[in-house]
């Protein structure tokens, strides 16, 4: 199966199309008219975002999810009260056993 091709390189192949059968073709008193009008209507490119243009418009998507985690994960551990009367360090380093229970009471279990 070919890989698709490009504009780029379907115009090149319009052109030498073109560019071959010439002799044959009849043109009229209009032609550079026609010409100027249809590339008119073609309008201008759109020119392709740099590599920092794309970064920045994927980090303004992303900020607004941020901020919706953050506030969350805020409200959440304010709500469980994690941290009154342990000391975090301890919580998380608790080396007898009691894994299980620290981590459903962290889940409200």
């Amino acid at each position: 199966m070919n890989p698709p091709k490009t504009e780029h390189e379907v115009l090149q192949a319009l052109l030498r199309e073109a560019h071959r059968q010439k002799e044959n073709v009849e043109v009229g008193d209009q032609w550079q008219q026609e010409v100027m009008r249809r590339v008119r209507e073609l309008g201008a490119l759109q020119p392709t975002p740099s590599f920092s243009e794309m970064l920045e418009q994927l980090v303004w998507r992303l900020v607004p999810v941020t901020c919706l985690l953050i506030l969350g994960l805020t409200v959440l551990f304010a709500v469980s009260d994690f941290t009154s009367g342990y000391d975090v360090f301890q919580l998380l380093m608790n080396g007898n056993g009691t894994e299980e229970l620290t981590f459903a009471l962290f889940a409200g279990l």
